[in-house]
């Protein structure tokens, strides 16, 4: 595509004044935390709300003149409210919302807890989701408003690939980085272990001791240091399931929009229009429960059915693989290690299906617990629970996920979505 440009802004307060946006096509990259994710059933559209910490008071957001269904009050570490003027809404079109949740739900299990399309449960500011993005900034009504282009969530799987380090280096994300540290406190530090490399850039101790240091760029090659003294890092130090492997092509370093602009882009409508959706429909709907009779769901093609859809049906919970004697693990001089397991259900004639799963994430999310350790006191208890569901009907809910295998081929599969406490009424 021709006639487009890159600015080079340093972070969000350096983007030009609404009127040298205006009749341009400008587009920016920048490392930023996720606040919100909303859309609204009557909205054919969706809003990221992001930060980078710093202040732009002609945003459609600090001016009033974003949707009036946005969050009022953002809190993330040390910041119990963040300023209007350091918030950007960015507006993203349907198909761009549903790979967005799909990748903010993998950064955490507690993503799960919320939910783009309740405006009461679409705050995750506490979470301390990085990621970064490419937006095509425009004037709309004598404010700036963004459009998103791509989204890349940064987590520890993506920081590890040479393209996407070289990506943020080369957008400033040191200067984002001393920002960001700046306002973290053991809370966040904490949720953040798991998923992102915040030990690269300061150690426990450092936060009640030292002041604000500032990241080096370097810092981005570093591989994540391990730390002995917490069991959180088992979640990415043994991942069966991450987000799809990207190649690390050409193109990751020059983001190119030539996609993007061969769909009609609604940001020249105005915001009250209601934007028509040409894509196809799903008969599935996402975000929500799909409740499914079991024999209706085994007639379901995982190849056709749409990624991280839930359903819900009820069945008989004929196996569960390995027998349950088998499923923790110490391998030696290790901690220990909980398997992936597969649930055999079954319907009454004779249909089956395997609800399944491979992350430690979902793993420790159906158990319960937030780290392996924490199953060690109650392990007999755990088997006898597992053992007694065995033969028994039980109402599951159901979620397609993309299992990475080797050269790059990815296998569908069905992920138990319902903690054991669901499963098993016996279960104290």
């Amino acid at each position: 595509m021709s006639g487009y440009t890159v600015l080079n802004s340093k972070s969000i307060s350096e983007l030009p004044d609404p009127e040298a946006l205006r009749g341009k096509l400008a587009y920016v990259n920048l490392p930023v935390v996720c606040l919100a994710l909303l859309r609204r059933p009557d909205m054919n559209f969706g809003v990221l709300m992001v930060t980078d910490f710093t202040e732009y008071a002609n945003s459609s957001y600090a001016m009033g003149s974003a949707h009036p269904r946005l969050p009022e009050s953002f809190s993330i570490g040390k910041i119990q409210a963040l300023e209007r003027t350091k918030v950007f809404a960015i507006t993203c079109l349907l198909d761009k919302v549903d790979a967005m949740w799909d990748r903010l739900c993998l950064y955490s299990s507690r993503m799960h807890h919320y939910d783009p399309l309740d405006e009461t449960r679409c705050n995750f500011s506490q979470e301390g989701v990085i990621g970064f993005i490419n937006i095509r900034v425009k004037e709309y009504n004598y404010s700036t408003e963004g459009w998103l282009s791509r989204f890349h969530i940064c987590n520890r799987e993506q920081m590890t690939k040479s393209a996407f380090k070289a990506n943020l280096r080369k957008y400033y994300f040191g200067s984002f980085m001393e920002r960001f540290l700046g306002i973290v406190d053991k809370s966040l530090y904490d949720n953040l272990l798991p998923s992102f490399p915040i030990d690269s850039y300061r150690k426990p101790e450092d936060l009640v001791t030292t002041g604000v240091k500032r990241p080096s760029d370097d810092l981005l090659t570093q591989a994540p240091k391990s730390r002995s003294i917490s069991a959180a890092q088992i979640t990415y130090q043994q991942q069966f399931t991450q987000l799809p492997a990207e190649e690390e092509s050409d193109d990751e370093e020059l983001p190119s929009f030539a996609a993007d602009d061969a769909h009609p882009q609604p940001s020249q409508a105005p915001k009250s229009q209601i934007i028509p959706i040409t894509r196809p429909q799903s008969k599935w709907l996402r975000h929500v429960v799909n409740k499914l009779p079991f024999p209706s769901l085994c007639s379901v093609s995982l190849d056709e059915a749409p990624g991280f859809t839930t359903f819900e049906t009820t069945c008989i919970l004929k196996n569960i693989i390995p027998e349950v004697g088998k499923l923790f693990v110490r391998p030696y001089k290790r901690t220990i290690k909980i398997s992936p397991i597969r649930l055999v259900l079954v319907g009454s004639r004779d249909q089956k299906l395997f609800a399944e799963l491979h992350s430690e994430e979902d793993i420790n999310a159906f158990f319960g617990i937030l780290e392996v350790e924490e199953v060690l006191p109650k392990i007999e208890e755990t088997l006898k629970a597992l053992q007694r569901l065995v033969g028994l009907q039980v109402k599951v809910r159901l979620q397609k996920r993309l299992m990475d295998l080797d050269f790059g081929y990815q296998k569908p599969y069905w992920a138990c979505r319902t903690p054991l406490t669901s499963l098993a009424e016996v279960w104290d």
